[in-house]
């Protein structure tokens, strides 16, 4: 009966030793998010990733191709420079009175004159407008559609890919200074920055 009773309770301890042993592996594997860490890992790394390429988006964003048109009321020329003769962007972006866009631009460069051109060659919609905002700013104002317009990363991803005034910059004739990445890798840097989630960083970050 001893004997019984000893192994009755070696089994018992046995169990429960197993079962703690278990528990403790599960308790292991997983953090207080209650992701496991391989899973959390993997997380961090797209979220890197996505910081990366947003990077690689706000450069092109900065660009004097893209810049020159993203401003409040008056364009940019050049790398930057006043747009002479002096314009106002006007209710429709396209100039006020009879300073109107397409008075000097076309939808191609005027080899004669040397005003650029591109199809739908007009001031940047002024919920667009980033001039003098930071990377934070700029990546909050293109995840918001209730503030840019309502257009979603998608939409800007289609946009950046396919619209004749936005591939202009990467070829933009005469002296001016093409966009300095690669288009491809503007789109990838894109779609990588879309899957990750758009994230942002933080408005404490320097462009």
């Amino acid at each position: 009966m001893e004997l019984r009773q000893a192994a009755c309770f070696l089994r018992h301890v046995t169990i429960s030793a197993v079962l703690i042993m278990a528990l403790t592996s599960c308790e292991n594997r997983t953090d207080k998010s209650g992701q496991a860490p391989e899973t959390k890992a993997q997380n961090s790394q797209v979220d890197t990733m996505g910081h990366q390429d947003w990077e690689t988006i706000v450069e092109v964003l900065l660009h004097p191709r893209c810049l020159n048109c993203h401003q409040l009321e008056m364009p940019l020329i050049n790398e930057g420079s006043p747009h002479i003769p002096r314009v106002a962007r006007g209710p429709g972006n396209m100039g006020t009175g009879t300073m109107q866009c397409g008075n000097c631009h076309s939808n191609q460069n005027n080899p004669v004159t040397g005003a650029p051109g591109a199809p739908g060659w007009a001031m940047a919609p002024i919920e667009l407008n980033w001039s003098h905002k930071s990377s934070a700013q700029i990546c909050k104002l293109l995840t918001t559609p209730q503030d840019n317009g309502g257009r979603s990363p998608d939409s800007l991803l289609k946009f950046i890919s396919e619209n004749p005034l936005a591939l202009w910059g990467w070829n933009p004739g005469g002296k001016r200074q093409p966009v300095n990445i690669p288009h491809d890798k503007l789109v990838e840097a894109m779609k990588g920055w879309i899957a990750a989630g758009t994230p942002c960083p933080s408005e404490g970050a320097t462009n």
